[in-house]
């Protein structure tokens, strides 16, 4: 057997790399020093995070508290224009009733003594306030001279009668009217 094993081929090189600087160092400790620094940033948004769920809960409360406030103004918006829609409409009903007393007077001063009025109806329709339905019950003689002398002291008033109707019941005339406002 030969005593000669192994060769050691390895030939010292003088062509190898120097040591690093010594500022090289610093890297490890700068490595610390950003992963501490990570950790106290994640921490630190971690609790931004949990303060901003806090303050999102709060504003959609604030914001639910002022949805319902609107909806009650809403309603309350809505409740008084239907008030002022119905003060509206008795306003042109109030409009459209016109005094009725002087329409009375004229007709009982139209009537002659011997004539005797039953009954006088003056009504009012919802669809239309400015015409008054005129039902007249007269007893007498001359009924027709007295209804002509009616409707000529209505139209002193600015009132004509629209489709007048007379039905005679024994002696008793009725004398149904639409009273019309003429304009000037």
């Amino acid at each position: 057997m030969n005593e000669y094993l192994c060769h050691d081929f390895k030939t010292p090189r003088n062509d190898t790399s120097r040591r690093l600087p010594s500022s090289f160092r610093a890297i490890p400790v700068i490595f610390y020093v950003a992963l501490i620094g990570s950790a106290y940033v994640m921490t630190m948004d971690y609790f931004n995070y949990k303060r901003a769920l806090k303050q999102k809960v709060d504003a959609e409360e604030r914001q639910g508290l002022s949805e319902s406030q609107r909806d009650s103004f809403k309603n309350e918006k809505s409740d008084l224009e239907s008030e002022a829609m119905k003060a509206e409409k008795v306003a042109e009903w109030m409009e459209g009733a016109r005094n009725i007393q002087p329409i009375a007077v004229k007709i009982a001063r139209a009537v002659q003594t011997e004539t005797r009025i039953t009954q006088v109806a003056l009504e009012r329709s919802e669809q239309v306030p400015a015409n008054i339905a005129l039902t007249i019950h007269l007893n007498g003689s001359k009924v027709s001279t007295e209804l002509a002398a009616i409707e000529s002291s209505l139209g002193q008033l600015l009132y004509r009668s629209y489709s007048p109707q007379q039905t005679k019941n024994g002696d008793v005339v009725e004398y149904h009217s639409t009273l019309v406002r003429q304009t000037e």
